[in-house]
């Protein structure tokens, strides 16, 4: 299911560009005008692949940000994704950081996985 022709870990925050945007984002599919069926997780899972990036797990509370885990080559294919998926700019706003360690327990792997910088404390 998760795409393996991608080799870098982004936490993105998204930002709705406005309160209507936002309002719409969370109207339950079956009341919107046309309506439409709830997505299974799998399904969002399978329509968050793209060409360029891939959308892993996605969080929204109360505000007015979703927060995002996406894999992609790097920040600018993240970017060109979310233009692919007609959401930058129309729905959200975003600001991408690539995260050299990424350490997960639903990944519960027997890798050794967690990184550290080579030089000092930043990462190149």
């Amino acid at each position: 299911m998760i795409s393996d022709k991608f080799t870098k870990h982004f936490m993105v925050l998204h930002s709705f560009v406005s309160d209507e945007t936002r309002q719409l984002y969370l109207t339950p599919p079956e009341i919107r005008d046309p309506a439409e069926e709830r997505a299974t997780e799998h399904q969002w899972a399978e329509a968050s692949k793209g060409e360029y990036a891939q959308c892993l797990q996605t969080w929204v509370g109360n505000n007015e940000f979703v927060y995002c885990h996406w894999i992609a080559n790097s920040d600018d294919d993240v970017i060109k994704q979310l233009y692919e998926f007609e959401l930058e700019g129309t729905v959200v706003n975003s600001m991408v950081n690539e995260m050299h360690q990424f350490m997960s327990a639903y990944r519960n792997s027997h890798e050794i996985l967690q990184q550290y910088p080579e030089h000092g404390d930043q990462w190149l």
